[in-house]
């Protein structure tokens, strides 16, 4: 008999820790899931939309735009690039056969990126020319001061573009 009571003691005590432990329920509950297998949308077009959005953009200011916008792509895309690339080269096991390759390779990434900015600041240059003023102080409050703070604005926080971390 003791050992019954025993054993209803620890069932209903293990049965309340589970309940109390359970962690409280922190989204709503009409809220879809998300699915695993469709990959999330880039943040930099969810932001890209909010300023499209915003600006409320004529014709001419919306080609701009999304040459503005391209050249952003193609800035992240080929910085994330050179994350990775200059990842690998530190991770070699060997020696390499030439000791200025490594040098060479970064002198190289760094000069398309120093591209990459020029054109960026061409786009973005010639599609601020194209705001009126009403846009311009919009744009003061919803564009960040740096379009390059991509560390918080283009992705998620501690995810490398290696996904390595």
């Amino acid at each position: 008999m003791t050992m019954l009571l025993r054993f209803a003691i620890a069932l209903a005590v293990s049965l309340m820790a589970f309940v109390v432990a359970d962690a409280p329920i922190a989204e709503p509950l009409n809220r879809p899931a998300e699915n695993p297998f469709v990959p999330r949308r880039n943040p930099l077009e969810s932001h890209m939309d909010e300023w499209r959005g915003a600006l409320r953009l004529s014709g001419e200011q919306e080609r701009l735009f999304s040459a503005f916008a391209q050249q952003l792509h193609a800035l992240v895309r080929d910085r994330d690039a050179a994350i990775v690339a200059a990842a690998i080269d530190r991770n070699r096991d060997i020696a390499p056969r030439d000791p200025g390759a490594p040098l060479r390779a970064r002198a190289d990434r760094l000069s398309r990126h120093v591209e990459n900015l020029r054109a960026l600041a061409d786009a973005e240059s010639s599609f601020f020319a194209s705001l009126s003023d009403e846009q311009r102080r919009i744009a003061d409050h919803v564009l960040p001061r740096d379009v390059l703070g991509a560390h918080d604005l283009f992705r998620r926080r501690g995810m490398r573009p290696d996904r390595n971390g």
